[in-house]
């Protein structure tokens, strides 16, 4: 019986050792093609070297509404290491996409709905979700429902590399963001 138990033990140790060590393992973006906004054509590839956070959300999306001020913030304070893609999902025609954008002041690219961008970085259960894409071009950290300022600057310091305290955002009130 002491056998039994020990053998039990020694497979559900390696069981977790093996989950831990796949939970390590980042999925790395495949490359793929869209067109911004204004019609012209980019590839994911050359956002390699930065990071990258794709955000699908829409227009009619009140979570989507809520975050841009994030998003807007993120993007102007860490523009020469972040890269934030906002990927419309809810096929807003580009006319009307484009005043939303602009009565928003929406500060980085969007991206109208294509087949190319719905389902490049993994399934959509719902809108808004948000992908964190290291600079290796690997997903760092998938997230559905809102960011938050903090939540999207733990990924950069964890890189030890886009942080530092005049960085702060002006709206945090803790040492955590």
């Amino acid at each position: 019986m002491k056998l039994i138990k020990g053998a039990f033990a020694l497979a559900v140790l390696l069981t977790t050792s093996l989950t831990a060590v796949a939970a390590e393992q980042k999925t790395p973006v495949q490359n793929f093609s869209f067109k911004d906004i204004d019609g012209a054509s980019h590839q994911f590839s050359e956002y390699k070297g930065k990071w990258v956070i794709v955000n699908y959300w829409a227009t009619y999306c009140g979570p989507c509404i809520a975050e841009l001020p994030v998003l807007n913030s993120v993007a102007k304070r860490f523009k020469d290491k972040v890269v934030i893609l906002g990927m419309e999902a809810g096929e807003t025609p580009t006319e009307e996409l484009k005043q939303f954008v602009e009565q928003k002041k929406i500060a980085y690219p969007v991206i109208p709905t294509q087949d190319s961008t719905m389902f490049a970085l993994g399934l959509l259960y719902g809108v808004p979700t948000t992908f964190v894409v290291n600079p290796k071009g690997e997903i760092e950290g998938t997230h559905m429902g809102a960011v938050s300022s903090a939540m999207l600057q733990n990924y950069l310091r964890a890189d030890n590399k886009a942080t530092a305290s005049k960085d702060k955002d002006t709206h945090c009130t803790s040492d955590v963001c």
